[in-house]
C-alpha cells in the first residue's frame, strides 16, 4: 500500500469491520432504530446494496468517519508518534495532518465508497487500476468480517437521535488478532418517513479500546501486509 492510502486504512478499518461483522445481532421492531439495525444485518448478509442504503447513509457516515479521523491524529499525533516512534507518517505535527487530511478527504472518501460498491457487488469485474484497489480493499474487508463479531449495548434513544455503543471482537484467526477488542459508536437519526438511518460511526480516545486500540490494529495490519 502506498504511504497516501495508510491514514485511510485507519479510516476504514472502523467503518467497514462494523460493515461486516453484525453476525448474531438481531433486533425485533418495525419503524425502530434496533429494527434498522436488523435491516443492516441482512443487507450486509445477503450483499443487498439497495437494501443497505436504505437503513445507512453512506456518506454521512463516510463523511463523518473521514472528518473524524482528520481531527484525531492531528490533537494526538504526539501520543501517536510516541507509541509508534518508527512510523514516519506520526513523525509530522498537527498541522501538517490537517492539510494532508483535508487535501486526501474527496478522494479518500470516494475510495471507501468504491470498496463498499465491491463489497455489495462481489460479481463486478474491476476495470482501472482504481476498481482493482477498491476490489483488493473489498476481498480484505470480508477477511476481516469472517474475524469479528460485534456485542451491542442497549440503544439510547433521545427525540429523533438513537445512539449505540458497541463492541468489535476478535477471533483467534490472523485478522482476529489484529484488533482484538475495539469500541466504536453508532448513531442513527430518524427519518421524516419514520425509517431510521445509521449517521455516523465513531469512536474516541477516552473510552477503552477506543481510538488508540485501532491504531493498533492498524499498525499490525501493516505490518502483516508487509507495509513497514
Amino acid at each position: 500500500m502506498s504511504a497516501a492510502k495508510r491514514p485511510l486504512g485507519v479510516l476504514l478499518l472502523a467503518v467497514l469491520l462494523l460493515s461486516g461483522a453484525y453476525a448474531g445481532y438481531r433486533w425485533q421492531r418495525v419503524h425502530a432504530p434496533d429494527y434498522a439495525l436488523e435491516e443492516i444485518l441482512h443487507a450486509v448478509r445477503t450483499s443487498d446494496g439497495g437494501l443497505f442504503d436504505t437503513y445507512v447513509d453512506r456518506d454521512a457516515v463516510l463523511a463523518g468517519m473521514h472528518e473524524d479521523a482528520a481531527v484525531l491524529l492531528a490533537d494526538n499525533i504526539e501520543e501517536l508518534h510516541a507509541r509508534h516512534p518508527a512510523d514516519w507518517f506520526f513523525c509530522h505535527d498537527a498541522a501538517f495532518m490537517r492539510s494532508y487530511m483535508a487535501a486526501r478527504r474527496a478522494a479518500d472518501i470516494s475510495y471507501a465508497g468504491a470498496v463498499l460498491d465491491f463489497y455489495f457487488h462481489e460479481e463486478r469485474v474491476p476495470l482501472t487500476r482504481a476498481d482493482g484497489a477498491a476490489r483488493w480493499g473489498a476481498d480484505e474487508v470480508r477477511a476481516f468480517a469472517a474475524a469479528y463479531r460485534i456485542e451491542a449495548q442497549p440503544l439510547q434513544q433521545q427525540g429523533d437521535t438513537a445512539v449505540c455503543t458497541c463492541i468489535l471482537r476478535g477471533d483467534a484467526s490472523t485478522y482476529g488478532r489484529l484488533l482484538p477488542e475495539a469500541s466504536l459508536t453508532l448513531t442513527l437519526m430518524r427519518q421524516t418517513d419514520g425509517r431510521w438511518r445509521l449517521t455516523r460511526i465513531g469512536t474516541d480516545t477516552v473510552r477503552a479500546h477506543g481510538f488508540f486500540d485501532i491504531i493498533d490494529g492498524a499498525e499490525r495490519y501493516w505490518a502483516l501486509q508487509g507495509w513497514d
